[in-house]
């Protein structure tokens, strides 16, 4: 004959499996880590892009506005996430009534999280804004970025100051001056023969350690309305007209007829060079806190960046940033100056010639 179990033993076992399975957690033994990782990234390099665009956007209206810009470049990002799980239980009895036990329980329990985020900012100053922000850009990264498909007209409009002795436009209040008409054709003349196949780059070898770029042109193979285009280019930049090959080099004139020279400027001063084309409030400048706007194009001609401004912040903002009192932004709909600016973030990625050494990105425990 089987017993039963008294009444005080079997509430006591419940009890205990009330405790059993309170202490097993919810997600089983699945570690936390995995999951956190797709949102976390995606996550912080939203931040971190839409701080950076700002941060640029800022430092081009501070330039506007002769005040000094400051760059902080994000080091590391560290998110660091714990669980904490406790469980309490208690089984007690009383005394005897009729045959059995009082007994009571009590089970408790619960867990905590923590998300421990630490991104450490590194100023950019002294010898790295020195060799970042004020060196000139190198000609054949510049020419490279054209090859592989950014529009010879942004990257020359933008980065370079003249090329074989033609002159680009400077907006700088100290010294203005308009671009050189041939520049216009220039840009035309290397879109026909780009888009043809009859222009290209590529290394060569000026010594044991060292490569120059080179530009050369398929003349043989060109159509003869090509022809005419490739004696154009020619002309404008006054090549060889024998030649078909032509080193990239850094200065204002070229020492020989096979040569292009291009004349670049760092990225402070493309930065001050677009600052100064576009508009500000007319009361900024009439009470000298900026200085008038430059007007290099012609009629209508629109600078290669326009940022607006507005008391009010605006609704359809690629990026916005407040200060002086107004909102400045690029429109969202604006895709000449969301182009511009983007390779003006590029510029600023090129720059930075030297890898410094980071920590992990996102490091997760559990």
């Amino acid at each position: 004959m089987v017993r039963s179990q008294p009444r005080w033993m079997r509430t006591a076992m419940t009890v205990l499996w009330a405790v059993l399975l309170v202490s097993i957690p919810i997600d089983g033994c699945a570690s936390v880590g995995p999951r956190t990782v797709p949102k976390d990234q995606f996550d912080y390099n939203g931040a971190i892009a839409d701080a950076t665009q700002e941060q640029l956007l800022l430092n081009l209206v501070r330039l506007r506005y002769a005040e000094t810009p400051l760059f902080l470049r994000v080091s590391s990002v560290i998110s660091q996430y714990s669980r904490i799980s406790s469980v309490d239980a208690a089984v007690g009895g009383g005394g005897a009534s009729q045959g059995g036990r009082n007994v009571s329980g009590s089970v408790g329990g619960g867990v905590t999280w923590a998300d421990r985020p630490t991104i450490t900012y590194v100023p950019v100053s002294g010898r790295e804004f020195s060799r970042n922000l004020l060196r000139p850009l190198p000609p054949a990264a510049l020419f490279e970025m054209m090859m592989s498909g950014w529009p010879a007209e942004l990257v020359l409009r933008v980065s370079v100051w003249s090329i074989n002795g033609i002159n680009n436009a400077v907006a700088r209040p100290s010294y203005r001056r308009r671009a050189d008409p041939k520049l216009a054709e220039l840009f035309e003349v290397w879109r026909r023969l780009r888009h043809a196949g009859v222009l290209g780059m590529h290394k060569v070898a000026v010594d044991k350690d060292r490569d120059e770029l080179a530009v050369f042109l398929l003349d043989r193979r060109a159509s003869p309305e090509l022809a005419r285009y490739i004696a154009q280019f020619r002309e404008l930049l006054r090549l060889d007209s024998s030649a078909r090959e032509f080193r990239l080099t850094y200065g204002l004139l070229p020492d020989e007829s096979n040569q292009i020279a291009v004349l670049t400027g760092s990225v402070f001063d493309i930065m001050l060079n677009l600052a100064y084309q576009f508009g500000v409030p007319d009361e900024h400048v009439s009470d000298g806190r900026a200085a008038e706007t430059a007007r290099l194009g012609a009629a209508g001609e629109r600078p290669p960046i326009q940022i607006r401004f507005s008391r009010d912040e605006p609704e359809n903002a690629f990026v916005a940033v407040k200060t002086q009192g107004y909102w400045f932004y690029i429109d969202q709909n604006d895709r000449t100056s969301k182009r511009a600016f983007s390779f003006l973030q590029l510029l600023l990625n090129l720059a930075e010639t030297e890898v410094q050494d980071q920590g992990p990105l996102v490091t997760i425990s559990n």
